[in-house]
């Protein structure tokens, strides 16, 4: 199987969304327009308000713009199953209330809801402005209005430390996977960890031996948490990463 093969655990949700009629009141204008969803997992509900039509985003100009001057694509608009996945590993564990929590890439901030839910003080991150607004917006409509949000480009790393990082599908790319891991030695504070969950893509390979190699201690579970020898292709997986 090659990286770009697409199996249930690496391939982005896209079931039709039903448009809202209007924008919601604190959030601008997208290609596409909002929608709502549900999901309840481990007995928690989430209705989140995320972009209705992501796709529509690969037409915009400024999305055309951005892709010229650095390679952006607007993931951060799309769902995608292995969060869905980690939200029940979040749920399933004891953490304790208060633990500081940065979550990169956090897209439409579902990851993180999961962590606020168990009582964690969240900070949402994204490359992207619009989804840092739109993860906080969905915090505030579940109540949550202490989360903290932070534009964040991983190669300007700002000088702060969270003995929690989380992130989502963020290893499709291996250009990313330097920045990322000088990241995650520079902001994961000592004796924190670090959960990077992947749907089985081929590059998580590559991020795992570049990790180890830096001399950082990593251990891969399946969706029970149960350990697993080597990283696989297409199907999920939880990347833990703590520092040597």
């Amino acid at each position: 199987m090659t990286s770009s093969s697409k199996t249930s655990d690496t391939l982005e949700l896209r079931t039709p969304s039903v448009r809202l009629s209007e924008t919601p009141d604190g959030l601008p204008e997208v290609p596409g327009g909002w929608a709502q969803k549900e999901w309840t997992i481990e007995g928690h509900v989430f209705r989140l308000i995320l972009p209705a039509s992501p796709d529509d985003f690969l037409d915009d100009a400024d999305v055309h713009a951005a892709f010229d001057r650095d390679e952006y694509m607007p993931y951060w608009a799309y769902l995608w199953p292995a969060s869905l996945k980690m939200v029940a590993t979040i749920l399933r564990t004891p953490w304790i209330p208060g633990t500081e929590v940065l979550e990169l890439g956090a897209g439409i901030g579902l990851v993180g809801l999961a962590g606020l839910a168990q009582g964690l003080k969240v900070t949402f991150s994204d490359y992207e402005p619009k989804a840092v607004d739109l993860a906080l917006y969905n915090a505030g409509r579940a109540g949550f209005t202490q989360a903290s949000g932070m534009v964040l480009d991983w190669r300007q790393i700002p000088d702060r430390q969270f003995p929690l990082l989380w992130g989502c599908e963020l290893l499709y790319e291996d250009r990313n996977h330097k920045p990322l891991l000088e990241l995650t030695q520079k902001m994961l504070a000592p004796g924190g960890t670090a959960w990077f969950v992947d749907g089985g893509r081929a590059k998580a390979e590559l991020f795992c031996n570049l990790v180890q190699e830096a001399g950082l201690t990593v251990r891969i579970f399946d969706e029970q948490m149960q350990p697993l020898p080597v990283p696989r292709v297409g199907r999920y997986q939880l990347i833990e990463v703590q520092l040597g």
